[in-house]
Formats: structure tokens, sequence, C-alpha cells
């Protein structure tokens, strides 16, 4: 993959707010949708679009869609977001934000695990 596709793809703050939350560890679209607060159908066009890139991957368990980020992580993405977590912007506190909403996310899961498909409770131990 060229360099300028990967720059296209972390250019859009949605792909970049969604690679940033799946380097954290897996997710189901309607958590994605969440944190973010996308309507199904922006999340599925934008997660459609970094999997046709080889970005992200899927599997279904029963209802859930499951998304994680494709291993190993492309270098050039994965030190865009190590950049971006640490510098001083608005965009860039948004990734740390998002951040902590997964976080929060985590742990209601853990208190209620009809909200979590097991690869997602696996990843927190939690099921």
């Amino acid at each position: 993959m060229e360099a300028s596709d990967l720059f296209k793809c972390i250019a859009d703050t949605q792909r970049l707010r969604i690679l940033n939350l799946l380097e954290a560890g897996p997710l189901c679209v309607c958590h994605l949708q969440e944190i973010l607060d996308v309507s199904q159908v922006k999340m599925s066009k934008q997660l459609s679009i970094m999997k046709q890139m080889a970005l992200v991957e899927s599997h279904r368990e029963g209802t859930w869609m499951i998304y994680s980020i494709k291993e190993p992580i492309h270098g050039l993405i994965q030190n865009n977001l190590n950049y971006l977590r640490e510098a001083d912007c608005s965009e860039c506190n948004q990734l740390q934000e998002d951040l902590l909403k997964r976080g929060k996310l985590i742990l209601r899961i853990t208190d209620n695990q009809e909200d979590c498909p097991s690869s997602i409770c696996q990843q927190i131990d939690c099921c």
C-alpha cells in the first residue's frame, strides 16, 4: 500500500478515531457508534473503506460484527497515532477523549456482560 493511500485514510477524522480505538482492542460496530456518536450507515461506510485498504478486519459473532485493527499495524499508522496522542491540538485531544470513553464502555461491559460479545470480553477478562 502506498503511503499516500494511508495518509488519505488517516486524513479523515472519523477513520483516524476508529483506528485509534481499534488499536486498543476489538470493538463491536455498535460500540464504535456509541463512542463516536455517529450513525450506523456512516460507521459502516468508514469501516468498509478501511477494510478494503486492509487496515481493519472483522468477524461475525452471532448478531455482533466485531472489528479489529489488522496486525501487524502499518508503521506509518502506528507512528502517526503515537504522535497524535501526545500532541496538543483539538483533534489530538479528541483521540484521548475517545480512549477515555472506550475505557468507560469497557467498564460498563464488565458490569453487564449481555452488552459484550465474547471476543471483546476475552480481551478484558470479564467473561
